[in-house]
């Protein structure tokens, strides 16, 4: 949530909160309520951060309006953003990192920091951190440390998981809409999925289900089944466990077997992306918050003239009538190079509290006015007929929701991914069996996780 997250993943949110509410960038009073209660003076040298974030989000008019608002706030520390293009961004990094290149921030994924961890290239920030006037066991909720009791990201927020659907679809299939509360398990979410799918071709085609190029659309199941549980107790790759080769043989009945949703291949050569969906030809989806803010914010850019509806995402038959959610953290961390980690917390500490909720996005910070987010939220969703009790349920209201891992992120993590997308797209297009996918990207996982240990 950096995959392309995937490389593509990160750029669905970041796209998501570039479509962030306006109205709320332009008028931060949530902010100042926040900064009253744990405001942090400013420098009295001046200095310069060097941040290194992702092209996606520091082109924006709503991060733009964030470091003008910032640079008045903390007139000292001037900020130099260097933006990259998602796609290029961890090689940028890594190759700047590991020269000894001067960087005070970065932004990451789940993937990314904790690859980031395993080359060495993050400090520890809790004493930065309480510098900055934050304390990283209390102020975002049940986020744990990282490695070896410490902390190395500053969260900025958990993604939420849920379904959305085209009512236009459903109400053409003459199929009910999904339950509100009650997840439909993934069985029938496939049989639903080929209900909606029709039998026309080209612009008039629709397929019941709508899915992005990203691993957890092909494993997630079996994260739901496993709790999570990509590694074995000696931190090797657990690709190979039985819930896991289910979760791609059901993901191979529905494009292959129902044909209710779009080949692989046709997928990538169409150059498909997860903003298809709005185009109107797909029943349903699984995806994170992004997905609702463009539903709110960004009518004008996705026109449509259908409405969406919003339900819990499925789950294995195991866990039926449970509310789960795919766990993954964006986060900011600081270099061991950085020359000035407190003043970069300091700047993180606004980004969650300023920019992240401008964007229309809940942060981890817990002195975020929660209630005010759902309202507004669901004040912007009232013409497709979402309440404020869904949103509120779907969108982190829930104490009761079950997180499970979206994604391996500790041992060789980028590896791990794309490892496994390479070795997929092999099999969904025939080419290779499934037991072949699960043993090779098990066997070059493992190597790696075993060479980095070294």
């Amino acid at each position: 949530m950096i995959k392309k997250l995937s490389i593509i993943a990160a750029s669905c949110m970041l796209v998501f909160m570039a479509a962030g509410c306006g109205s709320k960038s332009s008028s931060p009073s949530s902010t100042n309520a926040i900064d009253a209660k744990g405001a942090t003076s400013s420098p009295t040298e001046s200095m310069t951060l060097e941040v290194l974030n992702i092209s996606e989000y520091t082109d924006t008019p709503e991060y733009k309006a964030f470091i003008e608002r910032f640079q008045k706030k903390y007139p000292t520390i001037k900020i130099d953003s260097i933006a990259v293009p998602h796609e290029q961004y961890i090689n940028k990094r890594n190759v700047m990192l590991a020269s000894g290149s001067i960087v005070d921030l970065i932004w990451g994924n789940g993937v990314d920091q904790f690859d980031a961890i395993n080359k060495g290239f993050l400090m520890p920030i809790d004493a930065a951190a309480k510098e900055a006037g934050v304390d990283m066991s209390k102020d975002f909720g049940d986020f744990k440390p990282d490695k070896d009791g410490k902390y190395y990201r500053f969260p900025i927020q958990q993604n939420n998981w849920m379904m959305f659907y085209n009512k236009k679809v459903f109400d053409d299939a003459k199929v009910p809409y999904p339950d509100a509360k009650v997840p439909m398990t993934w069985e029938e979410y496939a049989v639903t999925a080929q209900k909606l799918t029709n039998n026309a071709s080209g612009k008039d085609k629709v397929y019941g289900m709508f899915y992005n190029n990203w691993g957890m659309y092909y494993y997630g199941y079996g994260s739901q089944l496993t709790d999570g549980k990509f590694y074995t107790s000696d931190g090797l790759s657990n690709i190979n466990a039985p819930e896991f080769k289910r979760s791609l043989e059901w993901m191979n009945d529905v494009i292959n077997v129902k044909k209710a949703a779009m080949p692989v291949a046709e997928y990538i050569s169409n150059n498909t992306d997860f903003l298809s969906y709005w185009n109107g030809n797909y029943g349903m989806v699984v995806g994170a918050q992004w997905y609702a803010q463009l539903a709110a914010t960004k009518k004008d850019k996705f026109p449509r003239d259908w409405k969406a509806g919003i339900a819990p995402m499925p789950v294995p038959k195991e866990m039926a009538g449970k509310h789960m959610n795919w766990s993954s953290i964006d986060s900011l961390a600081v270099p061991k190079n950085s020359k000035h980690a407190k003043e970069a917390l300091i700047f993180a500490k606004e980004y969650v509290a300023d920019y992240t909720l401008s964007t229309g996005t809940l942060p981890m910070y817990n002195k975020i006015d929660a209630n005010k987010y759902f309202q507004e939220l669901a004040d912007k969703l009232k013409d497709d007929g979402i309440t404020l009790e869904q949103v509120k349920y779907l969108f982190g209201g829930d104490a009761a929701v079950v997180n499970v891992e979206e994604k391996p992120v500790l041992g060789a993590p980028s590896e791990y991914e794309a490892t496994f997308l390479d070795q997929m797209t092999q099999y969904y297009t025939g080419k290779i069996s499934v037991d072949d996918v699960l043993k090779t990207v098990k066997q070059k996982v493992d190597k790696v996780i075993q060479d980095q240990k070294k």
